[in-house]
């Protein structure tokens, strides 16, 4: 009897450790005033997290890779710092954004996207 359980187990690990190159939720590292790429999909950013190795302008290339328009918009203490504008599926946006020492939080603005999950956390140390 416990040989089934095992057997099930071992897939359900097996099955979890096949997921593609998709990393939902990494963490980068960029140096000052370098240039990072983020993807858009539906309803993830990728990377999520950014940590940013000093102050100076990032430059920054959404590219949208899903089915529906997106932005990305970099907030700090609930204002916008900088980002793209809302743009159509299959194209890239870029932005060169000012950044001082500090935490930051990114969010896609396009209708509900931010509520289903499409946000990420930028620190700049």
């Amino acid at each position: 009897m416990r040989r089934p359980a095992l057997t099930l187990a071992v897939f359900v690990l097996v099955l979890a450790g096949c997921g593609g190159d998709d990393q939902p939720g990494r963490t980068v590292t960029v140096a000052p005033g370098g240039a990072l790429r983020v993807v858009a999909k539906e309803y993830s950013f990728d990377p999520a997290g950014i940590v940013v190795k000093g102050p100076g302008v990032l430059r920054l290339t959404l590219s949208n890779e899903g089915s529906l328009a997106h932005d990305l918009k970099l907030m700090r203490d609930g204002r916008v710092v900088g980002g793209t504008a809302p743009f159509p599926a299959g194209e890239s946006r870029s932005a060169r954004i000012p950044l001082e020492r500090g935490d930051y939080e990114f969010v896609c603005t396009v209708g509900d996207h931010e509520e289903l999950g499409m946000k990420g956390e930028l620190r700049v140390d």
